[in-house]
């Protein structure tokens, strides 16, 4: 599949299922190796599906002041991919918007579809008027190079726990998302 045959386009409330289904096998195959092995086995569609429903319902009731996209296949509608942003949540004074989670098939990573999720959701976050941005990432996660290539500044390093391990985390930021586009 080339870029030019995925969409990229607002998240409906139907999305629920393709998105859960690229969060986890994204998550798997991603985190393997960085995250307990179990803690990936145990994910599971349908938790991720009332999730995603949640949050697209209080998106789509302007409850929510965040966006979700998705790439999809053009001639199937298959999702393959999707980003989620909003308000910051880090609390780094200067930053009022974040990127939530961005996810992509591993078959559809490396096409430049991760730089049209984040166009798309800065667009949104622009509309909102919000300009700048961060992003959490694993430390050990390849994906931080991809931030760093798009301009991102590393403003702290700090720990979570996901599955009983400890897990360094970076967090990166753009001053000014506008250069983005």
């Amino acid at each position: 599949m080339s870029e030019e045959r995925v969409q990229i386009r607002p998240a409906r409330l139907e999305d629920a299922s393709g998105i859960a289904h690229v969060h986890v096998d994204s998550w798997r195959t991603t985190y393997r190796g960085l995250i307990p092995d179990a803690y990936l086995d145990g994910l599971s569609y349908y938790n991720r599906e009332q999730e995603r429903r949640r949050i697209l319902q209080a998106q789509q009731d302007g409850r929510s002041q965040s966006s979700t996209i998705v790439a999809t296949e053009a001639e199937t509608g298959r999702i393959v991919g999707f980003v989620n942003g909003g308000r910051d949540r880090t609390g780094i004074s200067g930053y009022a918007g974040e990127l939530y989670a961005i996810y992509l098939l591993e078959e559809v990573q490396g096409m430049g579809l991760g730089r049209r999720l984040t166009r798309a959701l800065v667009v949104e976050l622009l509309r909102l008027g919000i300009t700048s941005m961060t992003v959490v990432v694993l430390a050990e996660n390849p994906a931080h190079y991809f931030y760093e290539a798009l301009g991102a500044r590393l403003l702290r390093e700090q720990e979570d726990e996901i599955g009983g391990k400890r897990l360094a985390e970076r967090v990166y930021g753009w001053a000014d998302i506008r250069p983005l586009l």
